[in-house]
């Protein structure tokens, strides 16, 4: 196996993932949600040219994974699953990106599990990025990153001690990069979802794509179809600042957030 992508996810369990949306919306709505873009990535991806796999956390989260991305599938035998350890998101990344040789990885793909929408077009082009870059990014309009790529382990230790969810994530591993000699390719910047100003970016997709029809159902379900601006607040932290500038090529819509990692 030569090329491999993984989707990074939690355990869905409420105040565990999506914690900002869920003062917002509801911890059972958000976990309710993110269960739908979890069905909507698998079944995407289930028969992507390049193999597929999940990076998930806490170490018992694949019983509750398990269920909404490998439906049919008896013991689960077949998915390839790997589990997170300890250390900031920074370092759990570059403890993925440093095992990629010895799982016969000549080019791994890490997306996370906050953008739904991410297609296989956009990976296979990040895939191919990867023929003549050292590294890819996704960056998300906030200053974070949806998709990380590396050819080989050895750019990996530009993530060691790189500060996550701070707004200049990428910025910083970016400089790290250049300062190693190391190239980068980019694929789309878009946005994902952690606050509920996110999912009106989001209702806007679903209403003609296809391929996120679980999305959608939760949406319709929880009644945050409509518009979602408007609903009710049910924590009192403060909001972050939305930011606006990345580099790469923009699809979608920019979307107000602070990082959450898978």
């Amino acid at each position: 196996m030569s090329d491999a992508l993984y989707i990074a996810a939690k355990a869905p369990r409420a105040g565990f993932a999506k914690t900002r949306l869920g003062r917002t919306i509801g911890h059972e709505a958000a976990i309710t949600l993110y269960r739908a873009f979890l069905r909507d990535l698998a079944a995407r991806f289930a028969n992507a040219p390049f193999e597929c796999g999940w990076y998930v956390t806490p170490f018992d989260a694949w019983a509750d994974i398990s269920p909404l991305v490998a439906p049919g599938v008896p013991g689960c035998e077949e998915v390839r699953v790997l589990f997170q350890r300890e250390g900031d998101w920074g370092e759990r990344q570059r403890q993925f990106f440093h095992g990629a040789a010895g799982r016969g990885e000549e080019r791994a793909v890490l997306i996370g599990s906050d953008s739904p929408h991410v297609t296989v077009e956009v990976v296979a082009r990040a895939f191919r990025e990867l023929d003549r870059h050292d590294l890819v990014f996704g960056p998300t309009y906030d200053g974070g990153y949806y998709l990380i790529g590396m050819r080989g382990q050895a750019p990996c230790d530009v993530l060691h001690g790189t500060l996550m969810s701070t707004g200049t994530e990428l910025h910083d591993v970016i400089a790290r990069t250049e300062r190693a000699g190391l190239s980068v390719g980019w694929v789309e910047t878009t946005f994902d979802v952690d606050e509920v100003e996110d999912l009106e970016h989001l209702r806007q997709l679903v209403k003609h794509r296809t391929d996120l029809a679980a999305t959608r159902a939760a949406l319709e379900t929880l009644g945050l179809y409509g518009d979602v601006r408007n609903a009710e607040v049910r924590g009192d932290e403060p909001r972050k600042p939305r930011g606006t500038s990345t580099p790469g090529p923009s699809a979608g819509w920019p979307g107000p957030r602070g990082e959450e990692t898978a």
